[in-house]
């Protein structure tokens, strides 16, 4: 310890003066001045993001750092439109001739054919396939005479062109009166205008007696679709659908930046519409814009509303359409909070045929994506670390007077206005170590005129402390370091344009001077 030379030092000066058989020393007291080291540490350009925002933080070849964001926004599609058809329906009322049947031996055509269409009725959509993944046909058989309730009859119905999609057979069904109901996933209906065909057949069964119908005596078919759809073909009409206005949250630039005032050189902000719908497609945007504590500010789109969507080729392929935001400069530097949009999809716009195509699962994707380089000006962020403070090489009990010599090398191109915080070992804070006249500042980097780093920023300070801060120093267990960063100016007092990359770190050395009261004997 320097204090121990000190001594050695002077005890052999006085030592050599001194003539032992006068003097008597009974004891020695010297005020040296101490370095003692208390805390360092590293604070990285990549400590700016929010835990919440790292996941965006990317960096480019070159090392500068960019965010890359994107978001999905709900949207309406046309896939609605066609949930449940307007008409699903078919109903048969046939007259049975009065009169006796004589005893059969075997099943015998009763000679009445029924032939029916059913219209689903999507109009204006008209629809020319549809794959079922689902759904039934349900159906009911009854007589409108009750005098004999059980004559033996039997209806054959056969949906002619509603066929297993595998096997190609129609689906068939045969009842007796009663009601019942049957499948229909894996059926392809096939249609013409949303219309397609069944056919009725009755059927005498054989029997062993006469039996007589009486007068009057009706057959009632009732049939009804209900149909879950994989896909459907046709022509989906000229239609729109409005997209409801929504609101949705934008955390990237609130959560890192919250009110610092940012201005960057280079973002790109774009939106892209993701379409699974085989049909000509376009959107018009009512509202779109950004907004934040009641301000906002509208999005520039090129294309401008309406703009037309590109759709695939094939069912269950996908056509993505690009749009480009003109004024991405503006909304990224304003940093909104919140996006907002509203409008709506129309297809087929001005069509009267055509061939289009949805699957039950296609949907239309909204999506905004930002890539916004680190390269511009930032004023008042802020930014916090912490260090755990070790002072056990020194007696607080000898400690006369002592200040606080800070060293930093910074090479992040931010000037930086700091306070340290005195906390316990729980991170309570207990003071700060600078009064309100003392500015702790760390000269920011030096850049070339493309904004990247030339020297490193070096500051060396010393302050004074007071009693009460150098016991408070002394039972601490951590400092916090509280900075406010800007981008530096040129010699005309304007703001420079500059770049943030990955490996630029801020160094920070904190070191007690300290005067100390010794005492030998």
């Amino acid at each position: 310890m320097l204090y121990r030379i000190l001594l050695f030092i002077c005890v052999l000066a006085v030592a050599s003066c001194v003539n032992n058989k006068d003097y008597t020393l009974d004891s020695l007291t010297i005020t040296p001045t101490e370095a003692v080291p208390i805390a360092t540490g590293n604070i990285s350009i990549l400590d700016f993001a929010s835990d919440k925002d790292s996941s965006y933080l990317k960096t480019y070849s070159d090392g500068l750092l960019y965010f890359s964001y994107s978001q999905t926004f709900a949207s309406r599609g046309i896939r609605a439109l066609f949930d449940k058809p307007a008409n699903n329906k078919v109903s048969v009322s046939l007259d049975l001739p009065t009169g006796s049947l004589p005893p059969s031996t075997s099943d015998t055509p009763y000679g009445v054919t029924i032939y029916r269409q059913v219209n689903l009725d999507f109009s204006p959509a008209q629809l020319s396939e549809m794959l079922l993944k689902g759904g039934f046909v349900n159906y009911t058989v009854s007589l409108s005479q009750a005098t004999n309730p059980t004559l033996p009859l039997e209806l054959d119905i056969s949906l002619t062109d509603v066929v297993d999609n595998t096997s190609q057979v129609p689906l068939s069904i045969a009842t007796s009166v009663g009601n019942g109901s049957k499948p229909l996933n894996n059926y392809l209906i096939k249609m013409t205008n949303n219309s397609f065909n069944i056919k009725l057949d009755l059927i005498l069964k054989k029997r062993t007696s006469t039996v007589f119908i009486p007068p009057n005596t009706k057959l009632n078919v009732t049939m009804t679709f209900d149909t879950d759809f994989a896909y459907i073909k046709g022509f989906f009409g000229d239609r729109t659908v409005s997209i409801p206005a929504q609101t949705v949250d934008l955390t990237v630039f609130n959560s890192s930046l919250g009110k610092t005032k940012v201005s960057f050189v280079q973002p790109v902000l774009k939106l892209s519409v993701l379409n699974d719908y085989g049909v000509p497609d376009e959107i018009t945007f009512s509202t779109i814009e950004g907004s934040k504590a009641g301000a906002t500010i509208p999005f520039q789109l090129n294309p401008s509303s309406p703009i037309n969507i590109n759709a695939p080729a094939t069912l269950g392929a996908s056509a993505t359409t690009n749009i480009t935001v003109t004024n991405a400069n503006a909304i990224i530097n304003f940093a909104p909070s919140q996006l907002s949009y509203a409008g709506s999809t129309r297809i087929n716009r001005g069509l009267s045929s055509g061939s289009n195509f949805l699957a039950d699962t296609s949907q239309l994707h909204i999506t905004m994506a930002a890539e916004v380089p680190l390269y511009g000006q930032v004023s008042g962020f802020s930014l916090s670390d912490t260090l755990a403070i070790n002072l056990t090489s020194i007696n607080q009990s000898s400690v006369i007077s002592a200040a606080l010599r800070v060293k930093g090398v910074n090479e992040i191109p931010l000037d930086v206005n700091m306070q340290l915080y005195l906390t316990d070992k729980n991170y309570k804070v207990i003071d700060s170590l600078f009064t309100t006249n003392q500015t702790l500042w760390v000269k920011a980097s030096s850049v070339t005129g493309l904004g990247e780093l030339a020297s490193a920023g070096v500051s060396d300070q010393k302050f004074d402390l007071v009693t009460d801060k150098i016991n408070k120093l002394f039972t601490s267990s951590y400092i916090i370091v509280k900075s406010r960063l800007n981008t530096p100016k040129d010699i005309s007092g304007t703001p420079l344009n500059v770049k943030f990359k990955s490996s630029y770190k801020m160094k920070l050395d904190l070191g007690l001077l300290a005067k100390l009261n010794i005492t030998a004997k």
